[in-house]
């Protein structure tokens, strides 16, 4: 690529990054519009308030009330009621229907009266309207102060929270603030847990066809920690498969390996004993251990005993200790927030191995001179970058490469793989970082930024094969420097 065409092609990309940018503003002073216009026609009724008498029953007067403008419920308790009519004039502004209007004010009056710090933010242009309305939906049957706790909480992070990590903040807070409610449903899902291996003799049959297939379904619900130990040893056994010489592929490797687990149960397995030589006795059944990884992050507050000045352990937002909750960081497991009485269920069993891996303090580095870096090490930067630092990735660190920023050198100073020098990049970006070197320069690098240039602590700048540049820290990713800086530097060039 010569300079001309490079210097082309920059143009071409700087005009997507520009352009989407204003179309991003634009989308978000829309939004915020839209809430404006709902706030100038709500009522002094707020959401949750008991609902206000017609007065003397009448067929009549109720028909003629039905008639006219209504206020309709569409945030969370505390939200203010809104007119139904209002929401035509938003559907013809935006050319939509009716109930998509009213699902976008619904998620305005929800953004603004409820979680006004994902609002300030949208309206800053800070974070999508998109996912602050997905943050909106999925509050949306939360009490006034879960819902503040999930704003407070989630609001720096709003710009790169994906679906999931919302709906466990929200279950979160609904323990916190409704914990009888939380512990009841926990108890009937418990109620719920199922195992079903369809033996009927329709199972065997193709439903369409008719045919013989020989198979059945399987299909159960399990407790969290049964079903991280049964997917561990299915996972095992399937690679054990093709140690000996199974073909297949995983799926059907991993049907065959619950059999063999199941077979395993009686003390005898086909894998580790020749079916016509069989053991002259029968050997005794084992039970394998199950291990709970618990990982402890401790921060200032905890090693003080202090919570935002308020006294030991006091939670300014909850008012509690929080003690009630566990947060569950265990790989291959959904990350989040689960009770306490959980976890002492799972603790409770003798077969239970309990592992604690302390996080002391991030603001520590540790460094090794060897290139493979150890668990310690490991499980600092993981849990310093909970996701892969390339711009916009959202895929989580526990899977995810440990990259050296400053490439390893064999023939180096020693500490080279270190807190400082190690990133989480997936698979997927760990490669375009490293092996996307048609010629000199044309990859994506990254670096630390150096606060005495005046850049933000603790965040990295990304720089494109097309010479863009983006800032990526905990908070999210954007432009660098900052659309409105550039400009400005464009000018005074």
């Amino acid at each position: 690529m010569d300079r001309g065409t490079q210097h082309t092609a920059t143009a071409l990309i700087g005009a997507v990054r520009e352009l989407t940018h204003a179309a991003r503003a634009a989308e978000a002073a829309a939004f915020v519009a839209v809430g404006d216009w709902a706030a100038a026609h709500t009522s002094d009724e707020v959401v949750g308030d008991p609902i206000t008498a017609l007065g003397e029953w009448h067929e009549e007067s109720y028909a003629e009330t039905l008639a006219g403008d209504q206020f309709l419920e569409l945030g969370g308790p505390g939200a203010p009621v809104v007119a139904e009519f209002c929401i035509g004039e938003v559907a013809a502004a935006r050319g939509c229907s009716f109930d998509a209007a009213r699902r976008l004010v619904g998620d305005a009056v929800e953004l603004r009266y409820r979680l006004p710090r994902v609002h300030a933010r949208i309206a800053a242009g800070e974070v999508d309207v998109w996912r602050g309305r997905r943050i909106a939906q999925a509050t949306r049957t939360l009490t006034f102060e879960a819902a503040s706790f999930v704003d407070r909480h989630v609001a720096y992070v709003a710009g790169k929270a994906t679906g999931p990590e919302v709906d466990r903040l929200v279950a979160e807070a609904a323990a916190r603030f409704d914990p009888e409610t939380t512990e009841a449903e926990r108890g009937e899902a418990d109620g719920g847990r199922h195992l079903t291996i369809e033996l009927g003799d329709v199972a065997y049959a193709d439903p369409l066809t008719g045919t013989l297939r020989g198979t059945v379904d399987v299909h159960g619900t399990l407790d969290m920690a049964d079903a991280l130990d049964l997917e561990r040893t299915v996972a095992h056994v399937a690679r054990q498969l093709v140690d000996l010489g199974c073909d297949q592929d995983l799926d059907v490797r991993r049907s065959i390996a619950l059999g063999e687990i199941a077979r395993r149960c009686d003390g005898i397995s086909t894998l580790e004993y020749d079916a016509d030589q069989p053991p002259t006795q029968p050997p005794t059944p084992t039970r394998t251990r199950r291990e709970v990884v618990l990982f402890v992050h401790l921060d200032q507050a905890a090693i003080t005993g202090t919570l935002n000045g308020m006294g030991p352990g006091i939670d300014a937002c909850t008012g509690t200790t929080g003690i009630d909750l566990a947060r569950l960081d265990t790989p291959g497991a959904p990350r989040g927030a689960i009770t306490a009485e959980q976890v002492q269920a799972w603790c409770a069993s003798p077969d239970t191995t309990v592992t604690i891996k302390p996080v002391i303090d991030l603001n520590q580095h540790d460094a090794v001179n060897g290139y493979t870096a150890p668990d310690r090490i490991a499980d600092h930067v993981r849990a310093r970058w909970p996701r892969c630092v390339f711009p916009f990735c959202t895929r989580s660190s526990r899977t995810a490469d440990l990259d050296h920023c400053q490439a390893y050198d064999h023939n180096g100073p020693p500490g080279q793989t270190s807190t400082k020098n190690l990133f989480p990049l997936c698979r997927r970006h760990h490669r375009m970082k490293t092996h996307r070197e048609l010629k000199a320069g044309n990859r994506w690098t990254y670096r630390p930024t150096d606060p005495t240039r005046n850049e933000p602590p603790n965040a990295l700048i990304w720089t494109s094969p097309m010479g863009l540049r983006y800032l990526v820290d905990r908070d999210g990713t954007r432009p660098w420097p900052p659309p409105d800086e550039a400009r400005d530097q464009t000018h005074k060039t």
